[in-house]
């Protein structure tokens, strides 16, 4: 009995042992690709990584040709060697590597536009993926010299080889400085996780693909991949992380204070530096702190994401003294969280992971919070030591947008995209429609404003108030025209003259095309002439239910709930006030990647304050500020992230109606010589003029009335509709 029990001891203290050599040791990865591309000789880093050469990796690359970019000297903020030389790719092609060990690879990719004679790498656009279907980099471009881009990604690889695709656009090339295809340790990421909502367990990660986002050491110094046994770097929250830094204490340890439990966190999954620093809750002064410690981070919308939480309590003196809420979006993750129960020690290593459904995501942020628990018998303290996002691949099989491999928008499935072209194509045409009636009203503004000398609009964006008209006008009164067809409406809101269709036919000669003045992108506009001589711009309606432009007025709702509401019409009508504002399509991918779509670009720059910098040039000195701010906030309040937060359309006409208020009051203050006829002279869509000599515009659909009132402008600058 007495050896049986010697020798039980003698096992226990050899596992301790080999449990304690295995979290100490580092991590060799059965799969090891560093290549320095375009480089004619290996590269070694600082942190003692050899990148072969690109002679040496050649075998891996099936191209065409070989085109290499090298520059000696690279901006001040661009210092990795691995930057300093780069391989062209004029057409598609692909590096294979064979897998000795399927499972969680890490896919790093480096990217600078070096200079070449030939190839102006800033101007390259191109696709990367791998041959199984998994999108890494859509349309993926580099516009400034002065850039670099370092992509971290972790595949899950289930087969022998792996091929990385690049691929590049029509007329268009790609380029890559450098590649890393590494084995990652299977432990790295766990398939199940918390689900923050709806609240409960997400199982299945290990069918989800990821890009390394944010990774971030709170409290602590930037990680080098020099101090990470899995040569990865963690940023500083003081790159702009933390959101009000002076509510945060931070507290530090020797790295060698660290513990791992067994069975737990490991320094694979984090380095000693991480845990051995912290953020806690400073001192506020008073009894009962009421704030949270936040963190924000940029991300692209409409993607889950995985956030890992990293934790270990350096600051308490005692076991369970430290309780305190974990919330992730204003979500509550966990609810006073006890390291002390889960770890049974302190300055034990602990991490959480959770996972966020897009839905919880708006403006482009995440959101983390610490703050203290409701339990009254403690001391209100809350820590982080360290934080990751990483966005998870979606339907599509995407990282980056709605793009299979196949170049298709696909959504969250092919089956979304079909019902979005059907579902939406009435109400794209709407939206279509009234782009056309802002473009008319803007270019008879603009003649309007020539002929009478200045240089300035009138009126840059609305028809004027229809309290000005609605006061001299009677609710209705009939005249006939010669042929007998018409009847004069004047409504009390100044929407001007009602047409009948037979009325509006013989004016154009049955629509003659000789008549044809324009052509919009749901119909053609005519010039007619009824009584008296008077012309008409008259347009006869085409509606499409083909998709225009969808996925650039669409309602990001509707990914979500996968159903149109009259709020969806709203958000699309917020970017049409955004498209007249900055003369630009909704979507424009020969743009910046920060611009190609414009909603989201307007608003960043909105939330910074410099949305003027972005308006259309030629009507940007024409527009008083207090204008333009009341426009921008009507078009903001449209584009909120969910519908319930959007007004409804008469609210947004009479934030309109307002802001062009502001705008002739402004306009009166700079011409105050104006004489009389001027002053009492209408402009605008809503105006109403019975001299005989007066041009009218109309907009008319066949089985509709028609509106009038609006100046006629006797040139079409661009005839074709946008």
């Amino acid at each position: 009995m007495g050896g049986g029990h010697k020798l039980s001891l003698t096992m226990l203290f050899i596992i301790i042992i080999i449990h304690s050599l295995s979290t100490n040791a580092g991590f060799t990865p059965p799969d090891n690709y560093l290549i320095d591309c375009g480089s004619p000789q290996n590269t070694i880093l600082d942190d003692g990584r050899t990148f072969k050469s690109d002679p040496q990796s050649v075998s891996f690359l099936s191209t065409d040709e070989n085109i290499f970019a090298t520059s000696n000297s690279l901006p001040e903020n661009v210092s990795l060697s691995l930057y300093k030389t780069a391989r062209i790719f004029d057409c598609e092609s692909v590096y294979k590597f064979i897998v000795f060990e399927p499972g969680r690879h890490f896919l790093r990719l480096y990217f600078h536009p070096l200079p070449h004679l030939e190839y102006n790498l800033t101007s390259a656009v191109f696709t990367v993926k791998t041959a199984d279907g998994l999108v890494i980099l859509h349309d993926f471009s580099v516009r400034q010299n002065t850039d670099s881009f370092f992509k971290e990604y972790l595949i899950n690889v289930t087969s022998d080889d792996f091929s990385l695709v690049f691929s590049p656009l029509k007329k268009s090339f790609a380029f890559v400085n450098a590649i890393e295809f590494v084995s990652a340790p299977n432990e790295l990421v766990p398939d199940s996780a918390t689900a923050i909502s709806p609240q409960g367990v997400f199982v299945g990660m290990s069918g989800y693909d990821l890009q390394i986002v944010h990774r971030v050491n709170v409290g602590g110094p930037m990680v080098t991949p020099k101090n990470d046994t899995l040569s990865r770097t963690w940023m500083s929250d003081s790159h702009g992380y933390m959101v009000f830094p002076k509510g945060d204490k931070v507290v530090t340890v020797d790295p060698s204070v660290v513990n791992y439990p067994v069975g737990g966190a490991t320094r694979l999954i984090a380095p000693d530096q991480v845990y051995s620093s912290a953020a806690s809750m400073a001192d506020s002064g008073v009894s009962v702190p009421n704030f949270n410690l936040t963190w924000e981070m940029n991300i692209d919308p409409g993607f889950d994401y995985l956030i890992r939480l990293h934790f270990c309590d350096i600051v308490s003196t005692s076991l369970n003294s430290l309780y305190f809420n974990v919330y992730v979006n204003g979500l509550i993750g966990v609810s006073g969280l006890d390291l002390s129960t889960l770890t049974s020690d302190l300055a034990m290593a602990y991490y959480k992971d959770f996972v966020i459904n897009a839905s919880t995501i708006s403006n482009g942020l995440i959101r983390v919070q610490v703050g203290p628990s409701d339990l009254e018998s403690t001391t209100p303290n809350a820590i982080l030591n360290g934080l990751e996002v990483m966005k998870m691949s979606n339907s599509a099989r995407s990282l980056d947008g709605l793009f299979s491999s196949g170049n298709t928008s696909h959504g969250r499935s092919k089956r979304l995209t079909m019902t979005v072209a059907e579902a939406t194509g009435v109400a794209i045409g709407v939206i279509m429609l009234l782009v056309l009636i802002f473009s008319f009203v803007r270019r008879k503004n603009k003649a309007k404003g020539w002929d009478e000398g200045g240089n300035s609009f009138t009126s840059w964006f609305l028809p004027r108030n229809a309290s000005y008209c609605s006061s001299l006008l009677s609710s209705k009164s009939k005249s006939k025209s010669k042929n007998g067809y018409s009847s004069v409406f004047f409504s009390k809101v100044g929407l001007g003259r009602s047409f009948g269709f037979n009325e509006l036919r013989d004016a154009t000669k049955n629509f003659d095309e000789s008549a044809v003045i324009g052509i919009g992108g749901f119909g053609k506009v005519y010039i007619g002439e009824v009584e008296e001589g008077k012309k008409l711009a008259i347009k006869r309606g085409n509606p499409s239910t083909a998709v225009k432009g969808s996925f650039g007025y669409l309602d990001p709702e509707y990914f979500r709930r996968q159903q149109l509401t009259e709020k969806s019409d709203v958000y699309s009508f917020g970017v049409v006030l955004f498209e007249i504002l900055c003369a630009r399509p909704a979507l424009d991918p020969t743009l910046p990647r920060e611009q190609v779509n414009l909603a989201e670009w307007a608003m960043q720059k909105q939330r910074k304050g410099v949305i003027d910098t972005i308006v259309d040039p030629k009507i940007a000195k024409s527009i008083s500020s207090e204008s333009l701010i009341k426009y921008v906030e009507a078009a903001e309040k449209c584009l909120a992230e969910y519908g319930v937060d959007r007004p409804s359309m008469g609210d947004v006409l009479w934030n309109l109606e307002f802001a062009l208020q502001l705008q002739d009051a402004s306009l009166q203050l700079d011409r105050p010589e104006e004489d009389d006829a001027k002053k009492t002279k209408m402009v605008g869509s809503k105006s109403v003029k019975k001299d005989d000599d007066s041009d009218v515009s109309i907009l008319i659909n066949d089985d509709s009335g028609v509106m009038m009132g609006s100046p006629l402008f006797s040139k079409t600058e661009d005839i074709e509709g946008r």
